[in-house]
């Protein structure tokens, strides 16, 4: 487990697990004054030390996810149970999310735990947060991406996973149209954000080639 603060209102919990082969799973923590923000929930395994995370930095505000795949969410219900705050999610993502129907890459629908509890990102909620929301289509229909402007720091869930200096497609069985999630990538270019912290690797600082070679590569 690491727990490091990657700028002044932003930190990152790591956990490692395996799914046939040794996995990271990053959840982050976004602190506005004794607010603060949980950016996805990890496993239910690791869920105690994410409510310890949250508690040590401040007041619980709520749970915002990328998307609705297990790794992203299963340690939402300790959470929610625990802490009694509201659960947030891409409106498009809810369905998969209440289990109403499979991800189109799937044949079975997702058990959450967080059945009709997870409320849609409406434009009133967006503008309480500390944070800019973009929708980022492919890895999961719903999928998004949390951009704290005042850091420049952009959390981006599973739409690259990220290794040393280079950024790379999420798993091809676990994404629904990976062509769609390519394109959704270049929004980096739109944000240049100082640095790119993924759900899967190591955060990456951004530089104006860092898409095109992304690009090159994969599509």
């Amino acid at each position: 487990m690491e727990f490091v603060q990657i700028s002044e209102h932003v930190y990152r919990l790591t956990f490692e697990t395996v799914v046939g082969i040794p996995v990271k799973i990053n959840t982050w923590y976004v602190v506005d004054g004794e607010d603060v923000y949980i950016i996805d929930t990890g496993m239910e395994d690791y869920a105690r030390m994410q409510l310890k995370a949250a508690k040590s930095l401040g007041v619980p505000k709520s749970i915002l996810l990328t998307h609705g795949h297990l790794d992203h969410i299963n340690g939402a219900k300790y959470l929610r149970d625990e802490l009694n705050i509201p659960i947030y999610s891409h409106e498009i993502e809810i369905p998969f999310i209440n289990g109403e129907k499979p991800y189109p890459n799937k044949l079975e629908k997702e058990t959450t735990g967080v059945e009709n509890q997870v409320e849609g990102l409406s434009d009133n909620i967006i503008k309480t947060l500390p944070l800019d929301i973009y929708l980022t289509p492919g890895h999961a229909p719903g999928h998004v991406i949390y951009h704290h402007k005042g850091d420049n720091v952009l959390l981006t869930g599973d739409l690259f996973i990220s290794h040393a200096e280079a950024l790379h497609p999420p798993i091809q069985k676990f994404t629904v149209d990976m062509d769609e999630n390519i394109n959704s990538g270049r929004v980096i270019d739109e944000i240049k954000p100082s640095i790119i912290s993924s759900s899967h690797g190591e955060d990456v600082k951004y530089n104006d080639e860092l898409y095109a070679i992304y690009k090159f590569k994969y599509e």
